[in-house]
């Protein structure tokens, strides 16, 4: 691939004609850091090779492709490899990688002393061990009418690829279209009632080694939509979850969502604290979050947290309440503190003390709210992630009257 490639993904009527017809243009832009999987159980492997046979044990998310990967690697036929999968301790992505090196590196060390092998990887290797939630770089053009509400958008998204070169690139990114570097900028209801709009990405290419991190395109696409039109509320003088609302009219299931957590998080708000609303939608389902901050002396105390999702016929409750909680918590620590830098070549974090997680005395009060819906069943694993963030970053606004638009949040107050 070329250092960097340019696709339209999304267009309708003219949007380079559109400025002149809109009362006011608004232009901002956002940056996201590499981010790291960092599951609590470090990746490993144990193997056991015969002159013609192979076991392999291991958690995997992609358990059918990482055991024809193996039989390539050991020249031996699918049916040869038997791979058991354990419970895994965490993945959010990593575990789904297209090459499977934990495993691979395990079957070399295998062969080389020829017996069998159990390999762990450190925390060490883990944070500095490759395979990270891409930079990406956000730049938008909004054309506003007389009400405050977009007639015209025009969105640039720049960043690496997840899935070209990979088995899932006709699936995901045909002809080099990565359509997961869009997910929750393309289709979204905010850019698709305008008249004229334009969603580009410039995919970019270069060495450091990427993977889908939970809940792929949203992690990005979702704080740069729902801070804009936080702000945009705030330039019409509107209230927020209101202005939504009337963006979102035809959309049942966001209007739902969002409905139901402004319902359950009621009206006081205690003195010092201050709120801030998300709704984005996800692997089919909506998922619409109140974030209850207080801020003092330059440090963010989240408090609490309203989540409501509606995601169609709700099989199990409580493993979907068990869902959106975790990945509030994910999708925290990442906003708040997730952050790989490279320098000469060297990832510089290393281990929990300089790459955060959010600790128990740092985490929220959670309430998680289901919205009844009898509509297409939608996934819960990963759409929790992704609203966390903007609507923290949406009552830091109403604490301090500063917008964040780089991540992560406490490097960038």
């Amino acid at each position: 691939m070329p250092a960097s490639q340019v696709f339209g993904a999304s267009r309708g009527g003219d949007v380079n004609q559109a400025w002149q017809h809109a009362d006011a243009i608004f232009e901002q832009e956002f940056a996201f850091p590499f981010l790291a999987h960092a599951p609590m159980e470090t990746l490993n492997c144990t193997v056991k090779l015969t002159a013609d046979r192979c076991e392999i044990w291991t958690g995997t998310q992609s358990p059918s492709l990482h055991r024809q990967e193996a039989a390539r690697l050991l020249g031996l036929r699918d049916e040869q490899v038997t791979l058991y999968t354990p419970p895994m301790g965490g993945s959010f992505g990593r575990r789904g990688s297209f090459g499977n090196d934990w495993t691979q590196e395990a079957l070399h060390i295998a062969q080389a002393v020829g017996q069998p092998v159990k390999l762990v990887w450190t925390r060490e290797d883990d944070i500095r061990g490759g395979f990270y939630r891409p930079v990406y770089f956000h730049r938008v053009k909004i054309g506003t009418d007389r009400e405050g509400f977009p007639v015209a958008w025009k969105h640039d998204v720049v960043g690496q690829s997840l899935f070209v070169g990979t088995v899932l690139e006709n699936e995901i990114a045909p002809n080099g279209l990565d359509y997961s570097s869009l997910d929750g900028v393309n289709g979204s209801p905010y850019v698709a009632r305008c008249p004229d709009h334009a969603v580009i990405l410039h995919t970019t290419a270069n060495n450091v080694p990427v993977l889908a991190w939970r809940s792929v395109g949203n992690t990005h696409t979702a704080f740069v939509m729902e801070t804009l039109i936080d702000e945009l509320a705030h330039r019409a003088g509107r209230d927020p979850i209101a202005y939504r609302k009337t963006l979102l009219a035809g959309h049942p299931r966001h209007l739902a969502a969002l409905t139901r957590a402004a319902e359950m998080v009621g009206e006081a708000l205690p003195v010092g604290r201050f709120r801030g609303v998300a709704v984005h939608g996800a692997m089919g389902s909506v998922v619409a979050q109140i974030v209850e901050i207080s801020f003092k002396d330059n440090a963010v105390k989240v408090h609490r947290v309203v989540c409501a999702i509606a995601c169609g016929l709700a099989v199990n409750p409580d493993g979907i309440a068990a869902q959106m909680e975790s990945g509030i918590i994910y999708g925290l620590t990442a906003a708040l503190f997730g952050e790989i830098t490279i320098e000469n070549g060297n990832v510089r974090q290393s281990n929990f003390h300089d790459y955060r997680m959010l600790r128990m005395d740092e985490s929220p009060a959670i309430e998680v709210h289901i919205v009844e819906d009898d509509g297409k069943m939608g996934g819960v694993g990963e759409p929790g992630v992704s609203p966390v963030a903007p609507a923290l970053a949406n009552a830091l606004f109403a604490a301090t009257g500063k917008r964040i638009r780089r991540l992560p949040l406490l490097a960038n107050i």
